[in-house]
């Protein structure tokens, strides 16, 4: 099916409910706040009528939008999602997507212009031990041990403008958000008491699931997030969680090659293609 046979109309982020929760396969109720989280939507149907694709733009910092949705399973996907995520590029200006193969075709958007800027990644493995100490004037703490949200907020903005990531709210800065354990996690803080540096991590199912270190720019080419890794490895240590599953978005190169020599393995990938 061609792009000519499609009709994409720009809709109203509330619109889209129905069509993320058949997408993703989940209650509408469940698919709420991604509809909160999108400024914008479009939608592509055939010459029937019939839904082929549906997507909604999310903010982020310093990347444009992220679109969420993607495209129906079928024939009309390859180029409902073509169609859409045109669409959105052209009315939103710079737009990116976690190109999975199912909800966004890569080898076709890499066609169309999209470019690789990043991917999602989760690594896993037994817990590293690796001794690092954080940079002078750097102090790390157990995060539960630091209940001044508006520092916490400091320290996981620090991801921000990673491709893949989004503005910090609030709620992310209170015990228990993501489902993390904040006796477990380690924050930074420079000299000044600033929050610097982020590393948080849970146990579930006797694995220490964990996002990789949010690190302040100015900090970036110090051992700090080694050191946050090595805080956090220690903890689930000493509660007795041996094996690690580590989630990343937009991390470099050199961050992966650190991970990799930590004795971590890559188990999922998914690419970040970006247009504009």
């Amino acid at each position: 099916m061609s792009d000519a046979l499609l009709a994409v109309t720009r809709v109203a982020p509330d619109a889209l409910l129905p069509a993320f929760a058949a997408l993703y396969g989940a209650p509408e109720e469940d698919m709420a706040w991604m509809v909160s989280a999108c400024t914008a939507g479009w939608v592509a149907v055939d010459r029937e009528d019939t839904l082929r694709a549906a997507v909604g733009a999310r903010p982020s910092p310093q990347h444009g939008a992220e679109l969420l949705g993607g495209a129906f399973p079928g024939e009309a996907g390859v180029p409902a999602a073509l169609a859409v995520a045109r669409a959105a590029h052209a009315d939103v200006g710079a737009v990116y997507v976690f190109a999975d193969g199912t909800l966004f075709p890569p080898a076709e958007l890499v066609a169309a212009g999209f470019r690789e800027v990043g991917s999602y990644r989760r690594l896993e493995g037994r817990v590293p031990y690796r001794h690092v100490s954080p940079p002078d004037d750097v102090t790390l703490r157990v995060l539960a041990d630091v209940p001044d949200v508006a520092v916490r907020l400091e320290a996981l903005g620090t991801h921000e403008d990673r491709v893949g990531h989004h503005a910090v709210q609030p709620s992310a800065a209170l015990d228990g958000a993501g489902g993390f354990d904040s006796h477990l996690s380690a924050i930074a803080f420079d000299r000044e008491g600033r929050g610097i540096g982020i590393c948080r991590v849970a146990v579930e199912g006797g694995v220490g699931r964990m996002d990789s270190p949010g690190v302040h720019p100015r900090w970036r080419h110090t051992a700090l997030r080694s050191a946050l890794l090595n805080a956090v490895n220690a903890r689930l240590r000493h509660q007795g969680v041996t094996r690690v599953s580590v989630d990343s978005w937009g991390d470099t190169p050199a961050e992966l090659a650190h991970d990799l020599a930590l004795g971590l393995s890559v188990v999922d990938e998914t690419p970040i293609l970006a247009l504009g």
